[in-house]
């Protein structure tokens, strides 16, 4: 697709677009760097230094129900159609972490960041790396595998249920919701496809909350049991709703999942570009980081970040108006000429690749990233030493999911040579 050929009108959920937007992140960030989305009803923000500038005024933007917002925005009726799902068989969807404000969401961030804080995660090195080692020598002398149910998965999956206390049994049921609430999440499905995602949501709910009740009974040191019996400065606890929507959004689906997704996007990229798998090979020490944070610039999970306007917003000779959903469109910001010289490329020795949006910035940066960041170091670290000469299989065709939010590839075969 070039900017010649791109859907009209333009939106991003358009199909071919969702496979390959980068025609259409140049023609927004080039043309019309505010853009209002038509079928997504949605304003779009484009280039890097109006979402950096924007995700850090707390004036212009916020974050309060911007996920329940989002999901209203094109049709409101089957947003309160699924909400009643969840509560007549589950339990009510809360908001995640970044959407609160304020004193609510201070006291919410800093139970996260009791255990995912950068000197906190130092913690977990000696488990994540165990993980990836594990699996990596499980999977070399195989030749080939497909990486993401056979690696990059079972490394972030692992770690969240090592930090949460969960069993190995919970994989399974964890991955299946996590599927779902990415594609609900994502906007494309019909209303048939999302009562289904949904029914496995409120599957892993009801999973989860025998997990809750464990924990009250029984406090531990896990994450989870820090949920379950933290009491804020207002002396009020949080409800189950809100334990389950920490859990399985925020921990799961926006930690691990999104993890899994960048390290299968940096196996796919070494797969297409065999002198950058040398040259990384050949120093992974002094090259790995920068690897690393060059693939969540490309290829961020998180497409976007969304906020809700507190005021009427002039950019760029166009008006914002008060109350809008506004995406900032952190992948089209990522590859910003203005920011990032060659910006399509892969930089190894690139000095500010690690100013990417891809976690956000400002006081909603996202508060996972040191951990999922040990993820990537130790998930290409234990592959790269393990196995060389990675290619995609014979006759893989490779997409990319059809998500507005998320970017990733479902499933990628590659072959190898041990090491």
């Amino acid at each position: 697709m070039t900017t010649e050929t791109l859907p009209k009108p333009l939106t991003l959920k358009h199909p071919d677009v969702l496979q390959c937007p980068y025609a259409a992140y140049e023609f927004l960030r080039e043309e019309a760097p505010v853009y209002f989305d038509p079928v997504a009803g949605f304003y779009v923000i484009s280039r890097y230094e109006d979402s950096r500038r924007l995700l850090s005024d707390r004036t212009a933007l916020n974050s309060e129900h911007a996920t329940e917002k989002l999901r209203g925005a094109a049709d409101p009726e089957r947003a309160k159609r699924i909400q009643q799902l969840f509560i007549d068989k589950g339990w009510p969807r809360a908001r995640p972490v970044g959407n609160y404000e304020g004193e609510e969401y201070r006291e919410r961030r800093d139970l996260f960041e009791q255990f995912l804080r950068a000197g906190k995660v130092r913690e977990y090195d000696d488990m994540v790396r165990d993980i990836a080692y594990g699996l990596a020598e499980r999977i070399a002398p195989n030749g080939g595998a497909e990486v993401v149910s056979e690696y990059c998965e079972q490394i972030s999956l692992k770690v969240i249920c090592g930090l949460l206390g969960a069993p190995d049994d919970a994989l399974p049921i964890v991955k299946e919701s996590m599927d779902a609430m990415m594609a609900n999440l994502g906007h494309i499905g019909t209303e048939d496809e999302e009562v289904q995602g949904a029914l496995k949501e409120i599957a892993a709910q009801h999973y989860f909350k025998k997990m809750i009740d464990e924990k009250r009974a029984r406090p531990d040191d896990t994450i989870l049991s820090a949920f379950v019996n933290a009491k804020f400065d207002s002396g009020r606890v949080m409800t189950d709703p809100e334990i389950l929507m920490h859990v399985m959004l925020d921990l799961f689906m926006a930690g691990a999942e999104t993890s899994a997704k960048a390290l299968t996007s940096g196996i796919y990229y070494l797969s297409q570009d065999p002198a950058l798998q040398k040259k990384l090979q050949s120093d992974l020490d002094g090259h790995l980081r920068t690897f690393s944070e060059e693939i969540l610039r490309l290829e961020g999970p998180a497409a976007g970040l969304y906020r809700i306007a507190l005021r009427d917003i002039e950019l760029h000779g166009a008006t914002i108006p008060k109350g809008s959903v506004v995406a900032l469109r952190v992948a089209a910001a990522n590859r910003d000429h203005r920011h990032f010289a060659c910006p399509a490329e892969i930089d190894l020795e690139r000095r500010n690749a690690a100013t990417h949006l891809s976690f956000g910035s400002g006081a909603h940066s996202c508060v996972g990233a040191p951990l999922a960041r040990r993820e990537l170091y130790w998930g290409f670290k234990a592959l790269l030493e393990k196995v060389e000469d990675i290619r995609l299989a014979e006759g893989e065709a490779v997409s990319w999911i059809p998500n507005l939010l998320f970017r990733g590839i479902p499933s990628l075969n590659v072959t190898f040579r041990a090491r």
